[in-house]
């Protein structure tokens, strides 16, 4: 079981970094539990959780008898009318790959930083063209009264919602003035049992809209 684990962390990790924690950690626990079943994905949970608390949370969930859900964009998409600009920050895979078909025709980005190792050209290039990698610097650039920033969020606990670190350089009184919406698309939908490390809290109230459903 020992070298399972170690294999497993391994992978997570990579995967991480290529989907995102959310869509890794659905992917991962399926697969665990499709080879071992639910002995082998308690182990692998109760050995990696502390390291990563999104597999810890997702684990439990399948444990729970949950599956991979199908990702519904709309209430997202619903939220982003009347936006030309989108600016997307973090990473998860199916989740994107949910939403960019309602986003044909806008201008599209996504916040090339993350706590992860991550190959941003082959990310934005798996996105089939319609988006573009936006650095830090640039993100000025996108400010305007018709741009959403959409942020992928891991659970919310009482007034914090937890977010990617990134997320806390880009938001701000200034940033709030100058673009039409702040988003927090919560992919997790209940608070991560274990401390959130690779995460941060920040106030509800810094978002226009939390939306708490993959």
């Amino acid at each position: 079981m020992t070298a399972l684990v170690v294999a497993v962390g391994r992978a997570f990790q990579a995967a991480a970094g290529e989907l995102g924690m959310w869509s890794a950690a659905w992917l991962v626990s399926e697969e665990i539990h499709a080879a071992g079943g639910a002995e082998a994905l308690e182990a692998v949970r109760d050995a990696l959780g502390r390291t990563y608390p999104i597999l810890d949370a997702i684990a439990t969930q399948r444990l729970r008898g949950m599956r991979a859900p199908v990702v519904d964009a709309r209430p997202v998409v619903d939220a982003l009318q009347g936006s030309t600009s989108v600016l997307i920050v973090g990473l998860e895979a199916d989740p994107i790959d949910a939403l960019l078909p309602s986003l044909r025709g806008l201008r599209v980005g996504l916040v090339a930083s993350s706590e992860f190792e991550i190959e941003w050209e082959r990310v934005v290039a798996n996105c089939g063209g319609d988006v573009v990698p936006v650095s830090l610097d640039e993100l000025p650039r996108w400010a305007g009264r018709r741009t959403a920033i959409v942020t992928f969020a891991y659970g919310v606990r009482g007034e914090r919602v937890f977010v990617p670190p990134v997320w806390l350089r880009i938001d701000g009184p200034d940033v709030r003035t100058q673009v039409r919406a702040l988003i927090a698309w919560d992919v997790l939908g209940e608070p991560p049992f274990l401390h959130p490390q690779w995460l941060r809290g920040t106030p509800v109230e810094s978002f226009s809209l939390v939306l708490r459903a993959p």
